[in-house]
């Protein structure tokens, strides 16, 4: 018989593969809950590899929506998937839903775009070529969508970060649409001291940059700035209003305004002082900067990568909070790896990523991290300058067709 679902962040187990490869699989699972901050479901597949001790760590929160809209109707959109086969290859993904629909599109995605890389991993890690075979993945991902007529996927849609971390020779290679931003966190080159920053892997993909309105103009469409953020719309008339200029799903988008699914595919070669990756939602990237997401997760132990997560929720929660005066947060999702990357992570290190423990209560939300900072420069620094305004979350929010 099947393994039951369970709920609560609680997970089920059974064999990955019947060839007996030993590759550990742990993702979110359609979750219709709609109690706000709750985790969402985990299934878990095969291997046995404790993630947490590999230095691997996530958390995915409901959001809270404003009372009485459709959003508040939705459950988590966000989906997230780890595959890792020990001393070999990780295979990381997040994928933030979007549109009535989005929760199902973004778990198609999941469970279907990052099997390419599992492939891998079974047959043996071949880097050669390893970017065109994400490339055509994601080509392929978002015709099997349009085929899916029954998941509504004309105004909804998902994006897609993934991210295959070769440990045996050091390497990640980066596809992404859409802005579920990738960050490393490194040593800061050219300083005394030991510090650590925040560096984006990925830019977001947002119409207004200037070869994406390009190609949405060619194609058609039209980028419209609503008075809080830049829109997709059709060349004559109002729709779909996308915030993001690519993404899977969103057929009326891609088909008539120039959206596209193709992704930006880098590959990076790791160093000594790479100690760690974040994959995350922009529930996370709204209130938190890169370079804090740094400063949040250095005081956490590789050993303690579900406890960074968690911290990175907790505190993208509070600021949420603080921000619309209760009423609302994002869908939350953090995917990350602690620890050397370039050693293949897991517990080599023998203390926090730098620096010493953290004052008081190790997991409590600090003062280095209180809601939106204290001051208006340091709001300005996290990228919040007309966020912080109670208006302005729903506004977003609630407009077009991005939730």
């Amino acid at each position: 018989a099947a393994p039951r679902a369970t709920s609560g962040g609680a997970q089920r187990r059974q064999k990955a593969f019947s060839d007996g490869e030993s590759v550990t699989s742990v993702s979110s699972e359609l979750d219709m809950a709609r109690i706000p901050n709750a985790e969402k479901r985990t299934l878990s597949l095969g291997g046995g590899v404790d993630l947490n001790s590999n230095g691997i760590g996530y958390a995915c929160r409901k959001g809270r929506k404003p009372a009485g809209s459709g959003a508040a109707r939705q459950p988590n959109q966000d989906s997230w998937c780890v595959h890792h086969r020990a001393n070999q290859l990780s295979v990381y993904g997040v994928f933030d839903g979007h549109g009535e629909k989005g929760h199902l599109i973004s778990d198609c995605v999941k469970k279907q775009l990052p099997q390419v890389a599992v492939q891998v991993a079974k047959a043996g890690l071949n880097a050669v070529g390893t970017d065109m075979l994400l490339k055509e993945s994601f080509e392929r991902m978002q015709k099997k969508i349009e085929a899916q007529t029954h998941i509504g996927c004309q105004h909804s849609g998902t994006t897609a970060s993934v991210v295959l971390h070769d440990r045996a020779n050091a390497r990640l290679t980066i596809s992404h649409v859409g802005d579920s931003k990738i960050v490393l966190v490194r040593k800061k080159v050219g300083t005394a001291a030991h510090e650590l920053e925040g560096v984006e892997l990925t830019r977001d993909h947002k119409p207004e940059l200037e070869d994406e309105r390009a190609r949405i103009e060619r194609a058609g469409g039209r980028v419209v700035f609503d008075g809080y953020t830049h829109r997709v719309h059709k060349k004559r008339g109002v729709g779909p209003g996308l915030n993001m200029s690519r993404s899977f799903g969103d057929v009326l988008a891609h088909k008539v305004c120039g959206v596209s699914s193709e992704p930006e595919t880098t590959v990076r070669d790791l160093g000594s002082g790479d100690e760690a990756l974040l994959l995350c939602s922009d529930g996370i990237w709204d209130v938190i900067s890169p370079q804090g997401a740094a400063d949040i997760v250095k005081d956490f132990g590789p050993w303690e990568a579900m406890a960074a997560a968690k911290r990175l929720a907790d505190v993208a929660v509070a600021r949420w909070l603080a921000g619309t005066g209760g009423t609302m947060t994002d869908d939350i999702t953090v995917v990350q790896q602690l620890g050397a990357l370039s050693r293949g992570g897991g517990c080599g290190a023998k203390g926090p990523l730098q620096g010493g423990w953290p004052a008081g209560d190790d997991h409590a939300v600090s003062s280095r991290s209180m809601p939106f900072g204290e001051t208006a420069g340091q709001a300005r620094q996290d990228g919040l300058v007309g966020a912080v305004a109670q208006a302005s979350f729903p506004r977003l929010f609630l407009q077009g067709n991005r939730s």
